[in-house]
């Protein structure tokens, strides 16, 4: 590739330039680093054998710091851009540094990707001669992208025309965040593997790769009818080629479709559907359409008669009811993920607040607590999930036996269901004691006597359960639910949704959504 930005690392720490050298896909970008320095004098040598664009350097520097480097490089090589990396307490050297002539600088504590690539290319922007060249034209990803989101204008529309003038069309792509459960790292990572495999498998076919929905590295591929075969070939081989770097590696491939005007269609239905189920396939590492298993239709989850049959303590029927009918789900492929974890989450809980309201100890409720949040969702596959699914279950029935479990009390039993009717009006200890003729002094003992939390934990708590679930099946503004549930102060809500859910209700809608 020509243009390439040559890039010197001066870091006396090892895992820091390691860091920086994975940070992303250099080359990808236009740049290419050329040498790793450890010290100010280890660079100046690196320098004069390499002749690098760019030096980012760190200020504090064992033998020789990052700011006599500076100095040296502006009397002998003026025409090098320096940027120097530094942390909060180095602002004076930071200061000083600009006077030697800097470029920029970057906190450490701040440095992510985007601000990297930010900053480096504006440092290139000031090379005189220099014109970085990307791996591909970023004015087509911009218009790929706008296409997906449906912001496409007819301009945007004879832009991919021009791009792409083949007859037929595939995509292809894996939701990199949510097979490597939240990683963003691991979005660089697969970039670069992406890249170095397309490189020596797909040379010759016309494609654009870029991030979709931040989460979704996706290729939108464009070829004949003759070339049909070999690109599926050709694609398999690049994706297997990544599996065997990174064995969690699952693409799923779209149908195959001929007008541009159905790239939003196929993108937005059956591909992000496709996406969802890999949920169901685990060891995959490339799935096309015909893959895919049609999944059964299945009755819907009886919540009601779960409800009766907590409410009068029959808690194993309960957990028999449950436990079939997430069996039956899983082998029919009948629920999406998000759905069947929501499902089973919020029975869960609801089993909890029974277990907490007879007086369970806290300890033993602690981890079934934690990992009904935790560990459920951090099941990337069916296969996991049931196994963990059976192991909790065996610890509810655990419990249950374990314990004799009376009646709750007339009095708690009244209080917490006029709660649950009123969580959304502005509830208070005072109110609720005026509403049942005790002193607030006596009530709120009573209440944590007979509730394994105090009364704000337990509104918090039901009102957390149907904000949930009016994201899941709403289209309210944020600011709507949280009034709908009876908090006055957004800003709150989502605090205490976060802590409860772990997090925010606008990540928990989108999660659940895809």
């Amino acid at each position: 590739m020509e243009n390439l930005c040559k890039v010197l690392i001066v870091e006396d720490e090892y895992i820091t330039r390691q860091g920086i050298r994975n940070m992303m896909d250099w080359k990808a970008e236009g740049f290419e680093i050329v040498g790793e320095a450890c010290n100010g004098k280890e660079a100046l040598e690196l320098v004069g054998k390499f002749h690098p664009h760019i030096v980012l350097t760190d200020i504090v520097m064992p033998v020789m710091d990052g700011l006599n480097l500076e100095q040296n490089l502006r009397v002998k090589y003026p025409e090098i851009q320096v940027v120097v990396l530094s942390s909060y307490s180095d602002f004076k050297y930071v200061r000083n540094s600009f006077q030697s002539g800097a470029a920029d600088y970057i906190l450490k504590p701040t440095l992510n990707p985007a601000a990297l690539l930010k900053t480096m290319r504006e440092a290139a922007a000031r090379i005189p001669g220099l014109a970085v060249q990307e791996r591909q034209d970023r004015s087509l990803t911009t218009c790929v992208e706008r296409i997906l989101s449906g912001l496409s204008t007819e301009e945007t529309q004879k832009q991919f025309q021009g791009a792409f003038r083949k007859p037929c069309f595939i995509l292809a792509g894996m939701d990199v965040i949510r097979i490597f459960n939240g990683e963003r790292a691991a979005l660089e990572k697969q970039k670069k593997l992406l890249y170095q495999s397309l490189e020596k498998n797909m040379q010759g076919y016309d494609f654009v790769q870029l991030v979709a929905d931040e989460s979704i590295l996706l290729l939108v591929i464009n070829f004949t009818q003759a070339e049909r075969k070999s690109v599926f070939y050709n694609l398999k081989e690049t994706i297997e080629q990544i599996a065997r770097q990174e064995p969690k590696t699952c693409y799923v491939v779209s149908r195959e479709f001929t007008s541009p005007s159905r790239l939003k269609d196929i993108y937005r239905g059956s591909f992000l559907r496709n996406l969802d189920r890999i949920f169901f396939y685990k060891g995959k590492h490339f799935l096309t359409e015909e893959d895919f298993k049609d999944s059964e239709k299945s009755e819907k989850f009886d919540t009601a008669e779960y409800a009766k049959l907590l409410g009068t303590l029959q808690l194993e029927k309960a957990l028999d009811c449950l436990d079939v009918y997430v069996d039956n789900a899983i082998s029919r492929h009948s629920l999406g993920e998000m759905e069947l974890k929501t499902l089973v989450q919020n029975a869960w809980y609801r089993m909890i607040s029974i277990l907490e309201d007879e007086g369970l100890n806290a300890d033993d409720l602690s981890y079934l607590k934690r990992d009904c949040l935790v560990k459920i969702y951090a099941c990337p596959y069916a296969e996991d999930f049931k196994r963990l699914f059976h192991v909790m279950e065996a610890d509810f029935r655990s419990l249950v036996r374990k314990y004799k479990i009376d009646s709750q009390s007339d009095i708690i039993k009244n209080i917490l269901g006029y709660i649950d009717k009123h969580y959304n009006e502005q509830l208070t200890l005072s109110s609720l004691a005026k509403q049942f003729n005790f002193s607030y002094s006596y009530l709120s003992s009573y209440f944590r006597s007979h509730s394994a939390e105090g009364f704000s934990e337990y509104l918090n708590k039901v009102r957390i359960f149907h904000a949930a679930e009016l994201l899941r099946k709403g289209t309210s503004a944020i600011s709507d639910v949280c009034g709908a549930v009876g908090y006055m102060d957004q800003s709150y809500f989502t605090r205490v949704f976060k802590k409860s859910v772990g997090i925010t209700p606008r990540e928990y809608r989108r999660k659940y959504r895809r």
